[in-house]
């Protein structure tokens, strides 16, 4: 009966995604919030072989992995779909008798690890952001750890490096995920790594295999990924040992480096699995050019000019409007009958926008390819 119950909430889940999917509707209402374009701005940035037309359901999906990754953590029967890749007897044996860094990514199910761990006996010390512990400590106690053996440390602590070391060396695992949290990242430190990611750069932590290194401990990533809506994968990399051969300057770069890239295979493979989208900007240099402004001539001026919503977004916070430029994530103030006027280029096909606005803004958009020839 529980099973019954624990699948038909699963599918209702499911399903509701599935009814928004191809929306029009859903697609025109979400594509005025600020959430989706900065989340279409990483698609277009990250992984341009992806079709702004598949954007939306992308977007969709992230939100269906969200829901069912928090309804799954509180479900033991979900481990029951779960099926492991590349554990082997050694990694496992690793992970009961000796101190581990775990790391994972927000990716997938990804709370299912947690809950692999406990069913598995491997003990862990779980980093986590102080608001997080606060909204949902309890949860945790009670279904991602052994009974009484739930551990914390929360991110925000001063000297954090030092006490994740100190249960290291206690002989307990820590866990933590590489790709941070998304309240967490509040601007780069000297612990950031720039490196290359899928089609652009980002900045990320180095701090995880840092600590693994220095406390000369294995580093163990995982993810948890979705094959089927009922089959979930527990994919484990094979352990980053630490190293007597490089400094640490040396290591934990290449280690990070190499956590992202292994990582990216299997991203590229279900890009609406990964939560991160929705504030990856944050580790993105973000690239501002000058605004181009140049006469354009009566050929142009004939033809129909349409808003260029593969490039650009428009949305709303309260009451004021804004332009997203996709390419630089740069975002431009603009009123309320300007917006109004690029929407409608998009609508109607007979609305000619060109005798609405002065010549100079018209030249400003066409020149930014704001405004599009059709």
């Amino acid at each position: 009966m529980k099973a019954s119950k624990y699948l038909n909430k699963r599918d209702e889940i499911y399903n509701q995604y599935l009814d928004f999917n191809d929306n029009d509707r859903y697609k025109s209402k979400i594509s005025k919030t600020h959430s989706f374009n900065l989340v279409s701005a990483n698609f277009f940035n990250f992984l341009p072989e992806v079709d702004f037309d598949q954007h939306h359901n992308l977007f969709n999906e992230i939100t269906l992995h969200n829901q069912l990754t928090h309804f799954e953590q509180i479900h033991k029967e979900a481990l029951d779909y779960v099926t492991t890749e590349n554990l082997s007897s050694e990694t496992l044996k690793m992970l009961k008798e000796q101190p581990c860094v775990i790391s994972s990514f927000h990716f997938g199910s990804y709370r299912l690890l947690n809950a692999f761990l406990t069913k598995n006996n491997v003990p862990y010390t779980a980093v986590c952001p102080k608001a997080i512990l606060e909204k949902e400590g309890e949860m945790f106690k009670e279904n991602l750890f052994s009974n009484k053996d739930a551990k914390f440390i929360e991110l925000e602590s001063p000297a954090l490096g030092l006490k994740i070391i100190r249960e290291l060396k206690n002989g307990r695992n820590v866990f933590l995920y590489f790709d941070g949290f998304r309240g967490a990242l509040k601007g780069r430190t000297s612990d950031d790594e720039k490196i290359a990611f899928l089609n652009k750069e980002i900045f990320v932590k180095k701090g995880v295999a840092h600590l693994a290194n220095v406390a000369k401990v294995p580093l163990i990533t995982t993810i948890a990924y979705r094959k089927k809506i009922d089959d979930i994968r527990l994919h484990f990399f094979d352990p980053i040992m630490p190293s007597a051969d490089k400094n640490k300057e040396e290591h934990a770069p290449e280690a990070t480096k190499l956590a992202y890239e292994r990582f990216s295979y299997f991203l590229k493979k279900y890009p609406g699995q990964w939560e991160s989208w929705l504030y990856l900007h944050k580790q993105v240099e973000s690239d501002e050019h000058l605004i181009l402004t140049s006469k354009i001539n009566n050929e142009i001026l004939e033809k129909a000019l349409a808003f260029n919503n593969k490039r650009y977004g428009i949305f709303k916070i309260a009451e004021n409007s804004f332009l997203f430029d996709r390419f630089s994530y740069t975002t431009y103030p603009i009123d309320s009958e300007l917006q109004e006027y690029l929407e409608k280029t998009t609508e109607d096909m007979n609305f000619h926008i060109k005798t609405k606005i002065k010549k100079h803004t018209l030249e400003e958009l066409y020149c930014n390819e704001v405004l599009i020839s059709v």
